[in-house]
């Protein structure tokens, strides 16, 4: 039994001695590539490696690699960005540069764009923006940003609204889904200015026939409840005065009307679309709980889709701070009686036009850093309400 049990001892130590000298995956490595390294040909000579075997040799010896070949694997790994070179190239062109040169031209005072004349390095265009003291006369920087505000702050919340009640009332007419789906997106594809002008017949008093005024559709429906005539877009639209601001409300109510209007397609399409993507059973689950459709409506579809809202949200702000050509259309290029509904890009416009692009730029700047501002609180607001 004793020498059974030596025998098995024996054994257990000679185990044990191969496990500690076998060999790693690296020697293996090291020795396979050293074999191959020393084999000679006929003549006597020594085989050089392959290059990709003195690569791996040298990574495996832990020797560093010269620097030609470094900065050769360093641009082939970067080959992907060629595949974005043309869009970063046009960006840098279109985007980039003009942005940069908004700063610099801001910076110079009194500078016209036409003969490249400046009297100075300074904040002065900006002041003389906030200020309204440009010289010039036409559209007041306050007064259009006002006027911009009042639009955009209304009329986006307003629209997707009433865009988020229509698509939910689509999901549930399944007869005529398609045809109401392309009559409600064709304003979507018709010219802002055209709808502008077709648009603002149903407000304007449009003439004269037999010493009567002949006035719009509104009026009209206006009238069927005894209630004067109002000229919605004329020299006498009924307006507040606050101060050095005129509030044209009757105006403001014909931009927003028309906003709301052109902006309900294309949130109707991407609210419609959202909702096909939401998953059934919640619908099934609470209609067994009874829950009611507004509940149905608030608590389950509008959380599920909060992203897209956001979404529109923001897209639906940062393009009403830019609105233009909706307003020239109702009201024409100089946008009412003296840029009374003037907004900011038609601000920036009517500098541009009279050469004096520093309050042009110093304009489209604060435009900037106020639609950033918003977009900034907007997105605050849909990290505690959207539910990603």
């Amino acid at each position: 039994m004793s020498e059974n049990k030596e025998k098995v001892k024996a054994e257990e130590v000679n185990v044990e001695q191969k496990k500690e000298k076998k060999p790693s995956v690296v020697d293996k490595v090291k020795s396979v590539f050293s074999k191959k390294a020393k084999k000679e040909t006929q003549e006597g000579e020594t085989e050089v490696l392959s290059e990709e075997m003195q690569e791996i040799n040298s990574l495996v010896s832990g020797s560093t690699l010269p620097t030609s070949e470094k900065v050769r694997r360093f641009f082939k790994s970067q080959s992907g960005w060629l595949f974005v070179l043309p869009a970063l190239v046009l960006m840098c062109i279109f985007t980039f540069y003009p942005i940069i040169n908004a700063f610099i031209g801001a910076l110079k005072q009194n500078y016209q764009g036409l003969t490249g004349r400046f009297d100075g390095w300074g904040f002065e265009n900006f002041v003389r923006v906030l200020k309204g003291d440009t010289g010039t006369g036409g559209a007041n920087f306050l007064q259009c940003l006002v006027n911009t505000l009042v639009f955009t702050l209304i009329s986006v919340p307003l629209s997707t609204l009433l865009a988020l009640l229509i698509s939910v009332a689509l999901t549930r007419i399944k007869p005529l889904q398609k045809a109401y789906q392309t009559v409600l997106f064709l304003p979507y594809l018709t010219n802002a200015l055209a709808m502008g002008a077709v648009f603002a017949t149903f407000f304007t008093i449009i003439g004269t026939k037999n010493n009567t005024e002949t006035v719009g559709l509104i009026n009209i429906v206006l009238g069927w409840f005894n209630i004067d005539a109002i000229d919605w877009m004329g020299i006498g639209s009924p307006t507040w005065e606050i101060g050095a601001l005129s509030i044209p409300w009757a105006k403001y109510i014909v931009v927003i009307v028309y906003e709301v209007w052109s902006g309900l397609p294309f949130k109707i399409l991407i609210l419609f679309s959202s909702l096909q993507s939401v998953n059934k059973q919640y619908y099934d689950a609470a209609k067994i709980d009874g829950a009611s459709r507004s509940t149905i409506l608030w608590k389950i579809t509008t959380p599920l889709i909060s992203p897209m809202i956001s979404y529109l949200v923001i897209t639906g702000i940062m393009g009403g701070m830019k609105q233009y050509s909706a307003v020239v259309g109702l009201f024409g290029e100089q946008m009412g009686i003296d840029y009374d509904m003037g907004t900011m890009v038609g601000y920036i416009y009517q500098y541009l036009n009279n050469g004096r692009t520093g309050y042009a730029f110093a304009g489209s700047l604060m435009l900037f850093a106020i639609i950033m501002v918003i977009t900034l609180i907007n997105n605050y607001v849909s990290k505690k309400r959207v539910k990603f």
